[in-house]
């Protein structure tokens, strides 16, 4: 359904997101090193932070996360991702997109290390949170936003 003029004056990039969270947990089988680096492949890097923290049994975790507040950082995100996934994206929103007009994506950790962003699946990922703008913030609101933001990208690979 397109988008209502009212809703939304402009797919434009510069109204689309407010930020991007992404979080990874690094636990004491894996290096912590390895773990920052799929980070940095799927969303950028400068400012990662780490935090140490401990799981149910003791065990030590650190947890990694990265902000990321400019449009074209965002937008360069959902480039990565090939075709096939654009469209599991696409499809999937009704489920991927909360009342506070949040996009939940996970994306394969081993992959991101490799350097190829793909969606994941399970507890082993890079979980990336992106706020959309809805004006007024409605759950429909922001799928419409994001289905036309990820059809875009779609055609524009072909």
């Amino acid at each position: 359904m397109p988008l209502h003029i009212r809703e939304l004056i402009s797919l434009d990039v510069n109204k689309i997101f407010s930020n991007l969270h992404a979080r990874a947990f690094s636990h004491a089988t894996e290096e912590l090193e390895r773990v920052k680096l799929a980070v940095t492949n799927t969303v950028g890097g400068a400012g990662l932070t780490v935090t140490r923290s401990e799981g149910h049994h003791g065990n030590p975790i650190d947890i990694i996360e990265f902000t990321v507040e400019d449009e074209e950082g965002i937008t360069a995100f959902f480039r990565r991702f090939d075709k096939t996934d654009l469209e599991d994206l696409r499809g999937s929103l009704a489920r991927r997109v909360d009342e506070g007009c949040n996009l939940f994506v996970k994306v394969d950790k081993q992959s991101a290390f490799d350097g190829t962003i793909r969606l994941g699946k399970g507890d082993d990922v890079i979980s990336v949170r992106v706020k959309i703008r809805a004006f007024p913030a409605r759950t429909e609101l922001a799928q419409r936003i994001a289905h036309e933001f990820l059809s875009q990208l779609i055609e524009s690979k072909g």
